[in-house]
């Protein structure tokens, strides 16, 4: 299927940076910037978006629609969209939901988007390489209809037939590179404090090449991020709860994640990219007193 039109919601880091990949492929991507804030228009308008007025007039003009919301935000996104489909009448529109959320979550989407071809999806990979190794992971009846986007660079893997195995899929592996940034937040910020944290790094990078790198670049993002990456621990935990499983690691991940989150520590960037180094956010966590509020105990 070839898509010429394609809406975004919403234009966060994740959003920008699908932006900027169709657009540079002579996609036309649109959004609805009602109610959003002043660095998501920025953001908007350097990934050079068009913005239309109503959520009708979305759903009316695009060929597909892309939700990229925190995962608290994904079923009201839907109920929105819902209602734009149908004031508009409009029946058979693609949504791929690519949020990290629960299979639960993901089912109760798509009975909300009746009126829609709803397509179970996730991202794995960094943002900013979107074309250059993430991959998206999408399930449901009509999942193949989305290997259209494989034309605009993004690489497309179809990983079942029901709706809910991409969400699981997505949500599992969220646990382990979640899970490692609050493990290895808690452990060196111990290091630091103890005056052995260079000493440690070394020896993690001498047992386990390149992990302390990659895990340290995506704990400088957690100043803005950690908020959002604390719900899909919820939503990891609470998938788990749902199919009879008593998880201990993703609370206590959700639990470090939001307390990061609570340091009002981060600032978005209207061009999506991600600042600071693991050092600088060591220091800013210790500033802030990471692990020394009782409410962690």
């Amino acid at each position: 299927m070839t898509f010429q039109h394609i809406g975004i919601l919403s234009i966060g880091e994740m959003g920008y940076h699908w932006a900027t990949a169709l657009r540079d492929h002579g996609v036309e991507v649109l959004t609805c910037l009602k109610g959003r804030s002043e660095v998501t228009r920025k953001r908007a308008a350097n990934a050079g978006v068009k913005e239309v007025s109503t959520l009708t007039k979305l759903v009316v003009d695009s060929d597909l629609i892309v939700s990229l919301v925190v995962p608290s935000a994904a079923k009201r996104v839907a109920a929105k969209v819902a209602q734009a489909l149908s004031k508009s009448q409009r029946k058979g529109l693609l949504y791929l939901e690519a949020n990290a959320i629960s299979p639960m979550t993901a089912q109760a989407v798509g009975q909300m988007l009746e009126r829609a071809v709803f397509i179970d999806g996730c991202i794995i990979g960094s943002a900013g390489k979107l074309t250059q190794g993430a991959v998206v992971y999408v399930s449901g009846p009509e999942a193949e209809r989305i290997k259209g986007l494989e034309k605009f660079g993004l690489s497309v893997s179809v990983i079942g037939p029901f709706v809910g195995q991409a969400s699981a899929f997505k949500i599992i592996y969220a646990g382990l590179t979640k899970g490692l940034q609050s493990l290895f937040t808690e452990l060196l910020l111990g290091a630091k404090r103890l005056g052995v944290l260079d000493e440690i790094l070394a020896r993690y990078d001498e047992s386990f090449p390149g992990l302390a790198e990659k895990v340290g670049h995506s704990i400088a993002a957690l100043p803005v991020h950690a908020a959002r990456r604390a719900e899909e621990m919820a939503e990891l935990a609470e998938t788990f709860r749902h199919y009879g499983l008593k998880p201990s690691m993703a609370p206590a991940a959700e639990k470090i994640l939001r307390a990061i989150g609570d340091l009002k520590a981060g600032e978005a960037s209207e061009r999506g990219s991600r600042r600071g180094s693991l050092a600088d956010t060591l220091e800013l966590f210790s500033q802030k007193g990471l692990l020394q509020d009782k409410r962690l105990v």
